[in-house]
């Protein structure tokens, strides 16, 4: 417990500053306004958001301290930290695509997987648990799946090309859309009373299906999409964030009538 907690206090601090100082020397986001938004504030609103989670839902233990809360809410930020790494690894780069090539489409995407990886670690946070170690167990279930779904979306939906190469904005914010459709999904999925592993991973498959399978849907409509090209009504901005919304409010949907049953 006191390992895993303590190891994310430097860790945090070393991938946020990175995170800033970047953000603080990157030619093009001083004058790419979006860029700035998502880099700057995006980042910032995921930690409160964890910290109202931490704070209103986390186990009695933790949000009847204070001290405790900050730790997990550090464990929180060096979870999405690590994460981001990863989704850089397969196929957006934070450093490339945004603060290196100013790519708008790209702002979006991260975007998104930057607030669907805190909810996947805010859902995992979410009932009474033994200690960070369960935390971590069910953050990793969400956080992996929710990886392996942008993986499918990436490869199947030739969502990588048409946003680093095309820069086409209305991918960037339906992938956007989905990538924090899919984290209320599978975060929701990892929340409650902690019983056993198996027991974890049987809620989790019950419950976290639909990601999968809205995973496999878009993939094929962004393929479809990619196919009818750039200038086709619904690839346009507009239409595109109410495809994103339809899939937010479809996720949340999901999630609330799960938590009445």
């Amino acid at each position: 417990m006191d390992f895993l907690l303590g190891l994310s206090v430097p860790l945090a601090i070393v991938l946020w500053v990175r995170w800033y100082y970047s953000l603080r020397l990157s030619p093009v986001l001083r004058v790419t306004r979006p860029g700035r938004v998502a880099f700057g504030l995006i980042p910032v609103f995921c930690m409160i958001f964890l910290f109202a989670i931490l704070k209103r839902f986390s186990a009695d233990s933790v949000k009847s301290d204070f001290p405790t809360v900050i730790l997990f809410l550090l464990f929180g930020a060096s979870w999405v930290g690590l994460a981001q790494l990863v989704f850089g690894l397969l196929g957006i780069s934070a450093r490339d695509d945004v603060l290196e090539r100013g790519n708008a489409a790209a702002v979006w995407v991260v975007s998104g997987q930057l607030v669907g990886s805190t909810l996947c670690f805010a859902g995992a946070n979410i009932g009474n648990r033994p200690g960070p170690e369960v935390v971590a167990l069910c953050a990793f279930l969400s956080t992996a799946a929710l990886l392996l779904a942008w993986l499918l979306v990436e490869r199947a939906g030739w969502v990588v090309d048409t946003i680093t190469i095309d820069r086409h904005v209305g991918t960037g914010i339906r992938v956007c859309g989905w990538l924090i459709a899919t984290g209320i999904v599978l975060g929701d999925a990892v929340t409650g009373n902690w019983k056993s592993v198996s027991g974890t991973a049987r809620d989790f498959a019950v419950c976290g299906w639909p990601a999968a399978a809205t995973a496999l849907a878009v993939a094929l409509l962004e393929r479809k999409l990619c196919k009818l090209g750039p200038h086709h009504p619904w690839n346009g901005p507009r239409r595109s964030a109410v495809v994103a919304a339809v899939y937010i409010a479809l996720a949340s949907g999901y999630a609330w009538k799960r938590g009445i049953h």
